[in-house]
């Protein structure tokens, strides 16, 4: 689908003074007051921004649908791009982890997904940015990538820890095959791995804060990952981690908010109505008013549907649910123009039935002004706006 249109009319259009009939004009990927030409007609369903997705890595499982099944990314990314258009999603930061846990979540894994990316940009169809997940003891790792930043690959930067979890399953040998499987490397190269990483425990903070200074330098917005308290998050606020990503307790989440910083969950949490790994419930933590962002995590169905439900629940208004899964989004990782209906910015949007608000359902996709996805037949007004 490339159709490029004039603009957009509807009856119930979202913009900062809720739910309103109209129209948008579009000019050059760019909303604008008025225009002439094929305006899309979206009639009674919803018209509301794209979705911006934080962070998601599902695509790892279009890469490697089973442990040690790898298929090429050109398809695998088309594949992913299909479906974040079919739930929403207009851009999408694709969590690639840089881990010294090696395989899937090593570096040469990561350049061929950006190799992929850079040379289908022209296809695809929603916008497609790197979000960087730094597992903090990978210090061989550091370089690799504070080139990736200066290259301007990465749009994202997360410091992750997994190192922790990793070495309470040490005894664990059925759950760490897994991990040794995704890392394609026997069990004992596995263990060895972990061992390894312990042993840079004392170079991790010089490191992090170096690669934070490049991240900066870079312009780009930086997150931490799993914060078990308090402590954790003021240690990261303090190098410039402004985002919260997935804050494991009530006190981190807390304290993030006092800080003035953003604070991220799954949606995937609130459509299952509790967290897979015993994190806070995200839907209680947006009742108490700590959380910003809501993301597709693994999931790439669960934002739009996440934000539905607590419209559904009487949680939030539409317009304070779809901020987490849009507008927040977007102005925590610096995309000033995205998230918004409103003169100017982006003109990346998206028509939802939500006939059945338990099952909401993405009609069409606009991405820059462009169709590029479209799952039923809509009428074209040919006036002028």
């Amino acid at each position: 689908m490339h159709h490029t249109l004039a603009g957009i009319a509807g009856a119930r259009i979202l913009t900062d003074a809720g739910l309103q009939g109209g129209a948008l004009a579009f000019d050059r990927g760019r909303l604008a007051a008025a225009g002439s030409g094929a305006m899309l007609d979206a009639g009674e369903l919803l018209v509301l921004p794209g979705i911006v997705d934080l962070h998601g890595d599902a695509f790892e499982r279009a890469v490697m649908p089973r442990p040690a099944v790898v298929f090429p990314y050109e398809g695998a990314l088309h594949d992913v791009d299909r479906q974040l258009l079919a739930h929403g999603i207009t851009t999408e930061f694709h969590g690639v982890t840089l881990s010294w846990e090696g395989g899937l979540r090593g570096a040469p894994y990561a350049q061929r997904m950006f190799d992929a990316l850079a040379g289908m940009q022209a296809e695809l169809g929603a916008r497609h940015h790197i979000h960087l997940r730094f597992e903090t003891h990978n210090i061989d790792g550091v370089s690799t990538a504070q080139e990736w930043i200066r290259q301007g690959i990465v749009r994202f930067l997360a410091f992750n820890d997994h190192l922790p979890s990793m070495v309470k399953r040490l005894g664990d040998d059925r759950k760490l095959l897994q991990y040794a499987e995704r890392a394609e490397c026997d069990l004992d190269t596995f263990q060895a791995r972990i061992r390894q990483a312990m042993q840079a425990s004392d170079q991790v903070a010089d490191a992090m804060r170096e690669l934070a200074v490049t991240a900066r330098e870079a312009g780009l917005r930086i997150a931490s990952h799993d914060d078990p308290d308090g402590a954790t998050r003021r240690y990261y606020h303090a190098m410039d981690c402004r985002v919260a990503e997935f804050p494991l307790t009530h006190e981190a989440a807390q304290v993030a908010r006092e800080l003035g910083d953003s604070i991220v969950f799954g949606g995937p949490n609130v459509v299952r109505g509790r967290s897979h790994t015993n994190a806070p419930d995200a839907t209680g933590m947006i009742r108490a008013g700590l959380c910003d962002i809501l993301t597709s995590d693994y999931y790439y169905a669960a934002p739009l549907v996440a934000a539905m439900r607590l419209v559904q629940d009487g949680v939030l208004p539409l317009e304070q649910a779809w901020n987490l899964v849009s507008r927040n989004p977007a102005l925590a990782a610096g995309l000033d123009e995205r998230g918004v209906l409103a003169e100017g910015m982006a003109a990346d949007l998206i028509v939802v039935d939500d006939s059945n608000p338990a099952l909401p359902r993405v009609c069409a996709a606009i991405v820059a002004g462009v169709l590029r996805y479209a799952s039923r037949e809509f009428a074209v007004l040919a006036q002028a706006a």
